[in-house]
């Protein structure tokens, strides 16, 4: 028997049935025992995508539609290296793809960035067998224990000044390598999954519902990117997000000149404004905002998982949601609308509008006269990574109050801790149903111009969340204004 034979010891292993459904259970146990038997929470995280993409390809491919197959997982600790097996019985495919040094397979692409080595090999009737190889970020392990927290360099390294960094629009083919970036950054924890799917991502960028901006090194490495976001080709509005630049490569001013190159792009397509969400953890985000000409629009209390933080950022408040503050940056000329206010909220979306510079004209809606269609139109986007919902009213019916109770009813009995819900301004049914909205326990949160083709009111219901004004950091004094106004309208909702 040979001594690596003797020195790898099998942590666990499964027999899973070949279903997407059950990938989850795969995903945890490789993330648990990882975590507990020393490898660093970056290299669990890169461990757990490979195994999930590898897992996936077992699950799409290796079984005819209505086949009951089995695949098995086993997870081995070596002195140096994490090995996950994955082997199965399915039908036959080529394994040498996962050995080429060049391929297009965009997953394939995935598993080598996450990993040290791939190994794999056929089993003649026993089928087909992949490995997964994650080294120690250290020379060796002797213990079943963690690395010291002093072993691993918490400084990094910067870049050379000099080094030349473009900027230019991304690929659909570098989905992988924005990946990379993003777990440099937020690790794990960036609340829209997407991103940790390049196949997807690349998908939505070739749609045309993403559209973005890199920061290239002098080796066509990136190093920064932001995105603007559409829901639906029809959108005026984009939202401006995933913005991240290399911890490497910060202090050189890279995001506001990746806002401004998006926002002439964006342009020339036909958007009239971008919005985006600054975190509140501090106030750097929200005065890079307000420097590219950004105004505040409002808050969204409890926005964000306390998991969804930057990757060296530390907070005490570890089981508190994070807030938002909603800002929007016109980036072509404003066009004149009319739009009915509630009559509670007038005074701040007043004020709102007012700061915005925006061209409307203001009505406040005649309670009698309401103008129901048939039938409700809620279209609802439900992301249980974030336990979030976001509602978008586009008609309301007859039975639109029954409609929006039975929604978050089944919203709240799932768990969801956050539910958003934008109203079409342009519609004065909006202003006249608010108050029966608000008894429901939503409350007023912002302003969403040109969201719903025309601005939106945006209310949110917080279900049982816990919420505490005081850690949240607020930059501009107009910005305060907005928060007092909504923390105010929550004690009443909450009482």
């Amino acid at each position: 028997m040979s001594p690596a034979t003797v020195d790898r010891e099998t942590l666990a292993s499964l027999k899973v049935k070949a279903e997407l459904k059950l990938l989850p259970i795969v995903l945890r146990t490789v993330r648990d025992v990882a975590s507990s038997y020393g490898l660093d929470e970056s290299s669990v995280r890169d461990l757990e995508l490979a195994t999930e993409e590898a897992c996936h390809n077992v699950i799409e491919h290796a079984y005819e539609p209505g086949e009951h197959g089995y695949y098995k997982v086993k997870i081995h600790r070596e002195p140096t290296c994490f090995r996950i097996t994955i082997r199965d019985q399915g039908m036959p495919f080529n394994l040498q793809r996962l050995n080429e040094d060049k391929t297009s397979d965009i997953g394939v692409k995935l598993m080598r960035a996450c990993t040290d080595e791939i190994k794999s090999k056929y089993l003649g009737k026993k089928g087909k067998m992949v490995e997964l190889i994650k080294n120690f970020p250290f020379e060796s392990v002797n213990e079943f224990e963690s690395p010291p927290v002093n072993s691993i360099s918490s400084k990094e390294n910067l870049a050379p000044h000099s080094e030349k960094i473009d900027l230019r629009l991304m690929r659909p083919d570098e989905t992988v390598s924005l990946a990379k970036l993003i777990y440099r950054v937020y690790g794990y924890t960036y609340p829209h999954e997407e991103i940790y799917y390049p196949e997807k991502f690349a998908s939505l960028m070739k749609s045309g519902l993403v559209t973005s901006c890199v920061a290239v090194d002098e080796q066509d490495e990136i190093v920064g990117h932001l995105g603007v976001f559409l829901e639906t080709p029809e959108d005026h509005v984009g939202e401006s997000a995933l913005a991240a630049v290399d911890p490497r490569y910060r202090g050189r001013g890279l995001f506001p000149k990746m806002k401004k190159m998006m926002m002439e792009e964006v342009a020339a397509k036909g958007i009239l404004g971008l919005y985006s969400r600054a975190v509140t953890v501090h106030v750097a985000s929200q005065k890079s905002n307000v420097k590219m000409g950004a105004k505040e629009t409002g808050f969204v209390l409890a926005h964000s998982p306390p998991t969804a933080i930057y990757k060296k950022m530390k907070t005490e408040e570890a089981k508190i949601r994070r807030t938002v503050a909603l800002f929007y940056v016109l980036v072509a000329p404003d066009q004149e609308q009319t739009v009915f206010l509630p009559y509670k909220h007038q005074h701040m979306l007043r004020k709102i509008y007012k700061h915005t510079g925006l061209k409307r004209i203001l009505k406040i809606a005649d309670p009698d006269k309401v103008n129901l269609a048939p039938h409700s139109d809620i279209y609802s986007h439900f992301l249980p990574e974030m336990a979030s919902a976001f509602l978008r009213v586009n008609q309301y019916g007859t039975d639109f109050m029954d409609e929006l109770k039975l929604q978050t009813k089944d919203l709240k009995e799932k768990k969801v801790e956050l539910i958003v819900l934008d109203l079409p301004l342009k519609d004065p049914n909006t202003a006249i149903l608010c108050p029966l909205i608000e008894k429901m326990g939503f409350f007023f949160c912002g302003l969403m111009p040109e969201y719903l083709d025309g601005d939106a009111l945006r209310l949110q219901y917080l279900n049982n969340v816990a919420f505490d004004p005081e850690n949240v950091d607020v930059y501009s004094e107009f910005a305060k204004d907005i928060f007092n106004y909504i923390v105010q309208e929550w004690k009443t909702h909450s009482s």
